[in-house]
């Protein structure tokens, strides 16, 4: 495992020294390591931020606090999914909240995964921070809606995107 962690972080160098970006979403000591490279954009839980801060997350204002602490070891975007809350975001514009509409939940499996590739999309599109998370918690969100994995109905989330809230913290 400690081989594979330090086998991570030179990973993440290669591609970045290519002038690519990189979004790192793992846990553990991966987690741990590949923050230490840098990537463009981390995308841990909950549960993985206390596994990396070895604390007990009790409040939106604790994953606030530990998502800025991502933050300032130098990854620009920080996203913490809270599952039907949607996610935060914590970049250099400021903390966000994505905030989804209620919906029937059908399928959660592959909603993080989606979450991470629409915010790839953003990036690559050079959208907002904002306007990525929006993109992106309506993406995972349609995902919740459809009974297979990791697909979704872009009309689904056409109409939702119209209804993501997006807050400044």
């Amino acid at each position: 495992m400690e081989w594979e962690a330090i086998s991570i972080k030179k990973m993440i160098r290669i591609v970045k020294d290519e002038g690519k970006k990189v979004i790192l979403d793992t846990s553990g000591e991966y987690l741990e390591k590949g923050i230490e490279s840098m990537p463009t954009m981390v995308k841990p839980n909950q549960d993985e931020i206390e596994l990396l801060f070895h604390i007990k997350v009790r409040s939106r204002e604790d994953v606030i606090e530990y998502a800025k602490k991502i933050y300032e070891k130098g990854i620009p975007y920080v996203v913490i999914s809270l599952g039907g809350d949607g996610a935060l975001l914590v970049c250099e514009k400021g903390i966000y909240q994505g905030k989804p509409p209620k919906i029937e939940v059908v399928n959660t499996v592959g909603c993080g995964d989606s979450m991470v590739g629409a915010f790839a999309v953003g990036l690559e599109r050079h959208m907002e921070p904002e306007e990525a998370l929006k993109f992106a918690v309506a993406v995972a969100s349609a995902n919740a809606l459809s009974p297979l994995t990791g697909t979704f109905d872009t009309a689904k989330r056409d109409e939702i995107i119209k209804n993501v809230e997006i807050i400044k913290l």
